[in-house]
């Protein structure tokens, strides 16, 4: 269970406790911050969650059944992995030293420390803080992707349609919860075309299908931390819709789609966080110290929208599936696993 909630918070978020707690003193100016620092491992994870619904334009027969289990990595470009630090877009934070390059949670080491000077009292005074720009983790991720697994449960009904299941209950441990749901209905277009006759006057078995899929996902995960009110918590949203083909023979299933997918994502960090600002007059002189505590401070969005278009394999050996995929769209996804059927 951590080690999912790892992936899909810690790592997406990239930062420590400490780290949090730095950003957080920026007061309005840590939404803008965090939301470019984080917008493209939340991207890549609704790209990656989003794959692996089809491996067949062809239907299952009524009342078969299969079960996919398969991963996925979106592949984040590197103009994402780094953004530009402009002081004049931000309220309170300015760039103390260092470059104005600043990583993304996909990049490498950062090297800038930011200052913040908020006005108190009538701008006669100002609450200053430092504190360094958050490191990237791309470099400890193979090909900088976006990892997510892909799980499914999949039965073939009557006129040509399949219906998909992606399910977790909520599961919790040590602070950590994660549930998912989605679904998808695949509807086989080929049937309503003539199908020609053998030799033998028989109908001819496709080898060509085309189908149509709509699927939908959510998934909500937290993180609760212990001995304070602290926590985080996740909730994405993804909505596919393809057109698939797919050349079907008995040991081998070329396939293919064009598609729509849209998502949205809702970060949320909640609880009660004390920072000690430095109080100084305007011209720089220390004051005082002063304790202020910031509850609940951040709740960012995120979505994609877009299409995009696939290709893979499939080898069918007897009743197991190996497939693998790749889909070209802002964030590509390489996707793979294996399945059976019964």
């Amino acid at each position: 269970m951590k080690k999912i909630l790892i992936i899909i918070i810690l790592f997406a978020t990239g930062m420590s406790s400490a780290q949090f707690e730095d950003i957080f003193s920026s007061d309005s100016d840590a939404y803008k911050y965090l939301k470019q620092y984080t917008q493209p491992a939340f991207k890549g994870l609704m790209y990656a969650s989003a794959a692996g619904w089809n491996t067949s334009a062809k239907s299952l027969k009524p009342f078969k059944f299969s079960l996919d289990i398969g991963a996925s990595g979106a592949m984040v470009p590197t103009t994402d992995e780094s953004f530009s630090f402009n002081d004049s877009d931000y309220r309170y934070m300015k760039i103390e030293s260092g470059s104005n390059e600043i990583p993304t949670v996909m990049g490498n080491e950062a090297h800038t420390t930011f200052k913040i000077e908020i006005p108190i009292n009538s701008n006669t005074e100002k609450k200053v803080m430092e504190f360094d720009a958050i490191d990237g983790v791309g470099s400890n991720l193979p090909a900088k992707a976006v990892p997510a697994p892909n799980i499914q449960f999949s039965m073939g009904l009557p006129l040509g349609t399949e219906v998909t299941l992606r399910y977790l209950p909520k599961i919790s441990s040590d602070g950590a919860y994660v549930s998912i749901l989605g679904g998808g209905v695949k509807h086989s277009i080929t049937q309503y075309f003539p199908r020609g006759k053998d030799e033998n006057g028989k109908k001819k078995k496709r080898k060509f299908n085309l189908s149509a899929l709509a699927a939908y996902q959510k998934i909500s995960t937290g993180y609760d931390f212990s001995g304070n009110d602290k926590g985080i918590s996740l909730k994405l949203q993804t909505l596919n819709l393809q057109a698939n083909a797919s050349m079907d023979y008995k040991f081998l299933t070329i396939y293919s789609s064009i598609g729509y997918i849209k998502g949205f994502t809702d970060l949320s960090v909640k609880g009660t966080y004390n920072y000690t600002y430095d109080v100084q007059t305007n011209s720089g002189t220390h004051i005082r110290y002063e304790d202020v505590q910031i509850v609940d401070p951040l709740d960012i969005n995120y979505s994609i929208d877009g299409y995009n278009a696939s290709l893979g394999l499939r080898l069918n050996l007897v009743f197991l599936r190996i497939f693998a995929d790749y889909t070209i769209q802002e964030y590509p996804v390489a996707h793979a696993g294996f399945g059976i059927k019964f």
